[in-house]
């Protein structure tokens, strides 16, 4: 009877220590994403988050034609790419899909970063509650496309109170560098040759503009997979064309 009792303590033991090894484990591969807030810059704090959002949706946006959910698009290399410019019809010339194309980025943008960006000031009330009485409004978030960088702004009321002292944040602000804009604008240069000559002439742009590398993949199917990177950051933006179709054999 010992002897049995004996052999479940050490069953026991030994599950405990294979339980405790497998959640060391799992905490080693996936370690839980801690926020630490600093209550003396919560601008910076919402500025990383924001961020780190925009990134994300600059990602996404500059590898599927400037949305992040496409539709009318052409599957490529395991993404769905938008057509800036479409037509179904043989020998036609295709018809603009995204004339505002700038306004359009700024809104996805604006569409992908809000819900995580709201997340983060929730993180950050939490992270200064148990200090601070927190008083805080509706948020509105702007995002503006500028040469080079992309700017957002967010319009909240963050006020933090502790013993008479008020601590009042009415506007938060990111800016990073990003050649996002230039790509939209380089892309509508050449969706507009597109429908003029049913042709960019990207060896003839690529001269000129030497800090771009404009590059054209023709499918199958007679799409047309263009990339534009920009040399110096290494960053691309690919959009898919249909336009002046010829039928199979031609």
């Amino acid at each position: 009877m010992v002897r049995k009792k004996g052999q479940v303590t050490i069953f026991i033991i030994f599950g405990l220590i294979i339980v405790v090894g497998l959640m060391i484990v799992f905490f080693l591969f996936n370690p839980p994403e801690i926020r630490i807030v600093d209550e003396s810059n919560p601008q910076g704090f919402i500025e990383s988050c924001t961020r780190q959002a925009t990134e994300e949706a600059i990602d996404f946006l500059s590898k599927r034609g400037g949305d992040i959910t496409p539709t009318g698009y052409v599957s490529y290399e395991g993404e769905d790419i938008k057509y800036l410019c479409y037509t179904k019809r043989f020998y036609e010339k295709c018809v603009n899909q995204r004339p505002l194309l700038v306004e359009h980025i700024e809104d996805q943008i604006t569409d992908h970063i809000t819900p995580i960006v709201a997340d983060c000031f929730f993180d950050l009330r939490k992270g200064l509650e148990n200090r601070y009485e927190i008083e805080e409004s509706e948020m509105k978030i702007t995002t503006r496309l500028h040469p080079g960088e992309v700017s957002v702004k967010i319009d909240k009321n963050f006020k933090m109170v502790r013993s008479g002292e008020v601590i009042d944040f009415n506007q938060f602000r990111m800016t990073m560098v990003h050649p996002i804009y230039n790509f939209a604008k380089i892309s509508m240069d050449i969706v507009n040759q597109e429908i003029t000559f049913c042709n960019f002439d990207e060896l003839g742009f690529n001269i000129i503009h030497q800090e771009y590398d404009v590059r054209k993949f023709i499918t199958g199917n007679s799409d047309i997979i263009y990339t534009v990177k920009d040399l110096g950051t290494e960053e691309q933006f690919e959009f898919a064309i249909s336009s002046c179709r010829l039928p199979a054999g031609f």
